[in-house]
């Protein structure tokens, strides 16, 4: 890459990709430029006007290829206050080696560290099993609408084929977001990885009054039982289970005092969760109890409705799932997720740092949740330095106020990809 990382991800936060409205557009024009460069064949996909999908690939060498490597980003990003930022949150400003602005933990500095990745192995040639593919999309912060849930259900042409955007996740390892950052454990630091996500989903009831007499004779027993129904929800814990990830996860942590953040996460990795969120009405005739619903994998629409359909035969009221995704599992050891590892260690050697990969199910949602179905296999991993940031300040940033990275952290990512990428599509070489 004939710019430095930093000097990249500035770019693309200068970049204006707050999403509504996206126009990522604008964005994509200015990787296909660095595609076009660097000799790297592409396509981009409009979803609608100003926004879309970039596909970039590096075919396999080999003719028996293997499923393909898929270095997936988002590039829009939310909204930002900016009276309340130190620096204006489109500036990309630096101060002290650090990169402030929207999108340097969510996701840009993923991007940079998967283009990087991408480029280096396109100039150190050489023998690849399997394609490698970068795929940069929209919308992912309004529910991929427009990004990665178009790109699976429409047909694009790329490599002298034409396909539907599913096909090419079948049986595919992919390198995502909502991991990479470590967590100290005495003299050891954990490289946290996002193997798995919860389901997630909105669940409404309808609670109506048996007593009302029309509009100007209302009733409050609706009420009654609506406020019955919450205090139930609330008492209620539903079944769960460990998960392979979750046990593998407490044995690695057994006896160690975690941050509560952590410990949060440790206690809802083993549990299905349901939480009243709101309560609405335009009168007390009929009452909406709105619900977060979090399923572990394994858990789906079947389950969930034999729950509702309990809390509406006790309430006597009406249940409707708005949405719900599903969750997923990738597995914990081997495969990708060893190779990740292997690099961070690499990328750590000299350091004196103890570093591990340490799986974990995220409690969010992001794009892996589109993908349960095609038989990929999902880790969100872009990894920084701990002097810079942990899980818990990175996740204090995402989504908040004074959003920044280290140049070196990124730089560190930058090398624990490119490493990682190109032993995993061609593992019989050293690079």
């Amino acid at each position: 890459m004939k710019r430095e990382p930093a000097e990249l991800l500035k770019d693309l936060v200068r970049i204006n990709t707050t999403n509504p409205p996206g126009g990522e557009a604008k964005l994509l024009a200015y990787l296909e430029d660095i595609f076009h460069k660097e000799g790297i064949s592409f396509v981009r996909q409009e979803t609608a006007p100003g926004r879309g999908n970039l596909l970039g690939w590096l075919p396999a060498t080999e003719e028996a290829a293997g499923p393909p490597l898929i270095l997936l980003s988002h590039v829009d990003v939310v909204g930002a206050q900016e009276n309340r930022w130190r620096f204006p949150p489109f500036a990309a400003q630096e101060e002290n080696g650090y990169i402030y602005g929207r999108g340097t933990v969510d996701t840009k500095q993923l991007t940079v560290m998967e283009l990087e990745a991408l480029i280096s192995l396109k100039e150190a040639g050489g023998r690849r099993d399997r394609p490698v593919v970068f795929l940069a999309t929209s919308d992912e912060e309004s529910g991929s609408t427009y990004g990665l849930s178009w790109f699976l259900e429409h047909e694009i042409t790329a490599g002298g084929r034409t396909f539907y955007g599913r096909e090419l996740f079948a049986d595919s390892d992919v390198i995502s977001e909502g991991g990479g950052f470590p967590i100290r454990v005495g003299e050891k630091e954990f490289y946290l990885c996002e193997s798995g996500q919860k389901g997630c989903g909105v669940v409404e009831f309808t609670v109506r009054a048996k007593k009302a007499k029309g509009p100007f004779f209302g009733s409050g027993d609706g009420m009654e039982r609506a406020m019955g129904l919450i205090e139930d929800i609330g008492a209620r814990e539903l079944p769960g289970t460990i998960l392979q990830t979750v046990r593998h996860f407490e044995e690695k942590l057994s006896g160690a005092a975690l941050s509560p953040g952590m410990e949060r996460i440790r206690t809802a990795m083993k549990h299905n969760t349901m939480t009243v969120t709101m309560v609405s009405g335009k009168n007390v005739n009929a009452v909406t109890v709105t619900c977060d619903v979090r399923l572990l994998p394994g858990f789906g629409r079947e389950w969930l409705e034999g729950i509702l359909r309990e809390l509406t035969e006790e309430w006597d009221c009406e249940y409707r799932i708005v949405s719900l995704g599903q969750g997923y599992e990738s597995r914990a050891e081997g495969g990708l997720a060893e190779i990740l590892e292997e690099a961070t260690k690499k990328a750590l050697a000299g350091t004196g740092i103890e570093a591990e990969l340490l799986p974990f199910v995220s409690m969010g949602s992001s794009d892996g949740h589109f993908l349960v179905d095609t038989g990929a296999r999902v880790y969100g991993y872009s990894p920084v330095l701990s002097w810079d940031m942990t899980f818990d300040s990175a996740v204090a940033m995402v989504h908040g106020t004074d959003e920044r990275i280290h140049r070196d952290s990124l730089a560190f990512g930058c090398q624990v990809l490119t490493w990682a990428v190109g032993r995993a599509v061609c593992k019989e070489e050293e690079r």
